[in-house]
This record gives structure tokens, sequence and C-alpha cells, in this order.
């Protein structure tokens, strides 16, 4: 683990001190080892047995345990290393667990405060180390710095994105801007960079003037010079006068044509807006005079009328297998280029994710649109997706509900979460240490009896009583909107 992840505390915006992930972990590890102490004691156990069983437990968390969820998986281990059943163990920590790891963290946030006043100042050898140790700085991963004219800018060296300066060192470059004259032009629609390097470009050779007339082009030289690369067409022969035969019967043979697919279907930017239009491919075949087949059948003694082959659907076991927690992830994931407004980082991203999840991205879009009021042409948008990929119609319709029932079970997470928020400080710590198990506990559904079974076992290890109502409230109403809106 690297050394900044070894922080227990940081400091926040408004100068208060937080754990970080790493200083919760480290909260539970203690509190784990202190609740195991005390039910030893309580079977009265000798203390240098328990001395050496606690160091045994320890010892084992340490090799096996990395990461809270680690804790409740390994109960069946803590119960042989401490010789007590797991149920009278489970029991144990459900009764103490808040309480003690509370303590724990009063405790180790006193400890951890005292270190950091009483540290001695730190000595520096370059001012630049000083600069990112005290501003907390990274710099960016893939970039270097380049120069742009007068400006000094971040270069992204695998996508080559820009990030332009800002503060001093930008108002100096817009002031060489108005020098030119027109910064107010060119800053208006380009960026700072190429505004200064369009400013600052040699002038435009001289055009040399001749007193003789330039021959003027043809227009099919100018044409061939144009489009001479699109161009295409094969050699005409000209036949003067009437056809041999003048009664001869010319066959209109209609001509198909399909149109040409694309590389990969629109996938919506970062406002998830997606061209409604899509293409649809027409083949046309000459017509068999009605007939000719069935007498051809009847000599062969076969049926002239094919059988339908069963069209193989690759996604229909991944359609069937998409679980929530799969959705919510890669959903997490689009809101946070959306929070940043990094449109070049989405879409760099977005090319790399296959087919089943750019489906689903699209799908979210119209599912988006929909929640808007605006009116989505689904039978449109299944013909456009299957035409372009190996979906099939039925596989397409079975993503769609399972993804508008997706979409209910993270409505209404983030609606818990916002009434969660509306408690008091202490309420909030309890919120905040129990958030992953009632997240998890809701990915269960359409399965209520295990969600429910599961936010029992989370209601059981808070002793407050009033944060306990609360808290029984919140998901009983989260609960019966799942169950009013998901549709099997």
């Amino acid at each position: 683990m690297a050394e900044t992840a070894k922080k227990v505390l940081e400091k926040k915006g408004q100068g208060e001190y937080e754990f970080t992930p790493y200083g919760e972990f480290l909260s539970y590890f203690h509190a784990h080892i202190d609740i195991f102490k005390r039910l030893l004691k309580a079977k009265k156990n000798d203390p240098a047995q328990i001395e050496a069983i606690s160091k045994s437990v320890k010892a084992y968390m340490t090799a096996n345990i990395k990461k809270t969820d680690h804790f409740f998986e390994n109960l069946p281990q803590f119960s042989t290393m401490l010789g007590v059943s797991q149920g009278e163990i489970s029991s144990y920590l459900n009764t103490n667990f808040i309480e003690v790891l509370g303590k724990v963290q009063e405790k180790l946030k006193i400890q951890e405060l005292e270190k950091i006043n009483n540290a001695p100042e730190q000595q520096y050898e370059r001012i630049t180390e000083e600069i990112i140790e005290k501003l907390q700085f990274v710099f960016p991963a893939d970039t270097h710095f380049a120069e742009r004219g007068i400006l000094i800018v971040l270069e992204n060296t695998k996508t080559g994105e820009i990030t332009e300066p800002k503060g001093l060192m930008a108002e100096s470059a817009r002031a060489a801007l108005a020098v030119s004259g027109n910064a107010s032009e060119k800053a208006g629609t380009i960026s700072l960079s190429e505004a200064l390097a369009q400013a600052n470009a040699p002038p435009p050779p001289p055009v040399k003037k001749t007193l003789l007339p330039e021959k003027e082009k043809s227009i099919l030289q100018e044409i061939v010079e144009l489009y001479g690369d699109t161009l295409t067409g094969g050699l005409l022969e000209v036949q003067i006068g009437p056809p041999v035969d003048e009664n001869a019967h010319i066959e209109e043979v209609p001509s198909s044509s399909k149109q040409e697919k694309k590389d990969d279907y629109e996938i919506e930017d970062l406002d998830f807006e997606e061209d409604s239009g899509s293409s649809q491919m027409q083949t046309s075949t000459p017509e068999t005079p009605d007939g000719i087949l069935d007498d051809i059948g009847g000599i062969l003694d076969f049926d002239s009328t094919p059988e339908p082959e069963p069209e193989e659907d690759p996604y229909l076991d991944t359609v069937r297998n998409y679980s929530v927690r799969e959705y919510i992830e890669l959903t997490s994931v689009i809101v946070s280029y959306q929070q940043k407004a990094d449109q070049v980082g989405y879409q760099n991203w977005l090319r790399t994710q296959p087919e089943f999840e750019k489906t689903v991205i699209s799908f979210r879009a119209q599912l988006m649109k929909e929640a808007k009021g605006e009116s989505v042409d689904w039978s449109q948008a299944f013909q456009s997706i299957s035409s372009k990929t190996e979906f099939t119609s039925d596989s397409l319709h079975l993503l769609q509900q399972k993804l508008k029932n997706f979409q209910i079970v993270k409505m209404t997470l983030d609606r818990t979460i916002a009434e969660l928020r509306k408690g008091s400080p202490e309420f909030m710590n309890l919120v905040r240490m129990a958030w992953p198990h009632i997240q998890k506990a809701f990915f269960d559904v359409p399965n209520y009896e295990a969600v429910q079974r599961s936010l029992k076992g989370i209601l059981s290890r808070v002793n407050e009583e009033s944060h306990k109502k609360d808290l029984t409230r919140i998901f009983s109403q989260a609960l019966n909107f799942i169950q009013s809106k998901y549709k099997d």
C-alpha cells in the first residue's frame, strides 16, 4: 500500500479531520479485536490464554482481512479460533459492535491528532517537494508540459488533450492577445492556446502578380480535381439508332440497394442526447411467377417453402445474467464523467467498451428521456441496434425490461440516501458506516425475503432506539416503492 494511503486522517475543506478509507478499515480491525477480547473475558478464560488467542486472531486478520466485508465473511474462522459458536459471536457483534466501534474511532482520532500536532517540521531538499506535500498535488498520469507559443500547457501524451493554465499566466496570455487587437474575436470561439498560435502565426507569403492572364481551367478538369477520388463508373457504349429487335420486351429488374453498416451505432454524449434516426436495410428480390416453384416441388417431391433457420442470439445469456450491481457500477462511471465535465475522457472510455455495455448505455439514455417526459420510439431503437449488432428482438426486449427495473432500484437508493442525510451528525456517522451494507441488501431485489433479512441484520446492530425507528421507516418506504414498480 502506498505511503499516502497509510494516512488515517485527512483534512477536509472545512478544516475538520475525517477518517480516510484506511482509517475506517483500521478502526474496524481494532474494534473486532476488542470485541473478541471482551467475549473471551465473559467466558472466564485465563488472561494468559486470552492474550495468546488475541495474538493468533490478530495475525490471522492481518494476513487475510483486506477490506471491511471480509470481517463478516470470516466469522466461521473466528468461531474456530475463539472456541465459541458462530451464532454466539454474531449475536455478540450485533449487540456491541456500534458502541465499541465508536469508542475505538474516538480514541484513534485523538491519537492521530496528537501525532499530527506534535510531528516535527519536515525538511525538504527541493521547494517542489514542499509544494506537492503542502498542496497535496499529484501530477496527472501520462501528461507533460508543452509550449504553445508563450503559453505553457499540460498535454496528455496518449489522447493529445490540452489543459490550459488559469490565473496569472492565463491573464498575461490574454493581455498578449489584446495587443493584437482581436482578443474578443479569437478567445470567444477557440481555446486560448489556439488563439495565441493564430495571433503569432507568420504572415502569409505575398502573391506574385503577373501581367499575363491566367489560363482558365475547364469545368471537367475542376470536377476531376475536386471529386476524382469519389467518381466511379464504367465505359459507356453509344448506340446510334433503334435496337436490333425493336419489338423485344425489355424486362425491368428492380435494383437492390443496401446501405452500408456503420462501424458502430451512435452512443449518447455527456448530455445523453442520441440521434433518433436510423438507417434501415432494404433488399428487393426479383419476382418469381406464381406456380413455378410449386411445379418443381411436385416433380421432385419436396416442399418448396424454405424452413426458417433458428435465429442465434449470443447475448441472451448475458442479458439474463446482467445484475443491478453491474448496472449501478456502470452508471456511477458515467455520472463521474458528468460531474467532472470530462467530455474527452468520456469519449475515450466509451470507445473501449464492449458492444453489450454500449447497448446498455444507449438504452439508459432512452430511459432518461422517458423520465423527462419525452417520447421514445423503442421499435425503431430495437431495429437500429439489431441491424448493426448480433442482438435479437427477444434479448433487446428482455434487456429493456431489466434496465427499467434496475433504474427503479437505483432511483430508490438515491432517494434513500437523500432521506438518510437529513439526520443528526451522529445518525449520519452511523449511516456512513452502514451504507455499503444497505446498498448490498437492495442488490438482491426481486428476492424481497433476502432483502428484508439483510436489512433486519443491519437494524439489529443499531442500539439507539430512535435511530433504529428512523431506519426502519426509510427502509420500509424504499422496499414498498420498489415492490409497487418492479415488474418481473
